[in-house]
């Protein structure tokens, strides 16, 4: 990859991120054999990666597979690519949208509230477990630096819970009525998106808040906590109208108990009739 990025005029950064800097000393979050490779590119041209071409100039490698999603830090493009034998995900980051937030850190303006600052918490909260720069040091190191120096990582208040675990019985008011429609899919698709992605959500910050060790979407969540707190956030269940039904109060039992933890132990959920 550095290589490759030193040939190109257009890419003026490249940082490797991920567990691949991370200390082999710590044993939860050191890679092994199925830690992929992570890498953010600062570009003139992010446009370019859009496409799977620029992938087949790395030498030595074979490119099996290429997807493109969007990422949080200005709605860029991450890459996501499989070679025979490793697999990467790339952060393209342009400098169109990176040079004016390194002249507001420069400025001092990136402490304060606004929309750089949400901008700078993303991709503080991307780079703080540990980077290193494979090209582009001397331009953008300064400016890391201080991002992850000044800028905590941005974490709900009780209010925001309180909006997320109401958005969660809105959710499973309209599980129930696929369910008794008989659309067991669509409900099955939601429990996991909706319902299983808030109460990981919840425990996450439940953890936070306790001064524990915590990774966001659930990650080695079955390696630091322990069984009954992992049993909060899974959902295990066949595609049947019963099983979805039962696993979706299982769901909301699990979420009042966290919201009990997080906000106080009065805090009831909404009244809906089942």
């Amino acid at each position: 990859m550095t290589a490759w990025a030193r040939r190109q005029p257009a890419v003026s950064g490249l940082t490797l991120i991920g567990s691949r800097v991370r200390p082999a000393r710590d044993p939860v979050w050191r890679p092994d054999g199925h830690s992929d490779w992570d890498f953010q590119l600062i570009t003139s041209q992010p446009e370019v990666f859009l496409r799977r071409d620029w992938a087949r100039e790395l030498p030595g490698v074979a490119l099996l597979a290429y997807g493109v999603r969007p990422a949080r830090i200005g709605g860029v493009p991450k890459v996501n690519a499989v070679f025979a034998g490793a697999e990467a995900d790339f952060v393209v980051l342009p400098e169109t949208v990176l040079a004016p937030l390194r002249r507001a850190v420069k400025a001092g303006r990136h402490r304060r509230l606004g929309a750089e600052r949400g901008a700078l918490q993303d991709l503080a909260l991307v780079i703080r477990p540990g980077w290193r720069f494979l090209l582009g040091e001397r331009a953008w190191g300064p400016m890391f630096r201080r991002v992850v120096a000044d800028i905590p990582d941005a974490r709900p208040g009780d209010a925001a819970l309180r909006n997320l675990a109401e958005c969660f019985w809105c959710d499973l008011v309209w599980i129930r009525r696929k369910l008794e429609r008989g659309e067991c899919l669509a409900a099955q698709r939601l429990l996991h998106q909706s319902l299983a992605e808030t109460n990981l959500r919840l425990l996450h910050e439940l953890r936070l808040r306790r001064g524990e060790r915590s990774f966001p979407e659930g990650r080695r969540l079955e390696m630091i906590a322990a069984a009954a707190e992992v049993r909060l956030a899974t959902v295990s269940v066949k595609a049947t109208a019963r099983a979805l039904r039962a696993a979706t109060d299982r769901a909301a039992r699990n979420c009042t108990k966290l919201m009990r933890m997080l906000v106080g132990p009065d805090w009831k959920p909404p009244a809906i009739d089942r």
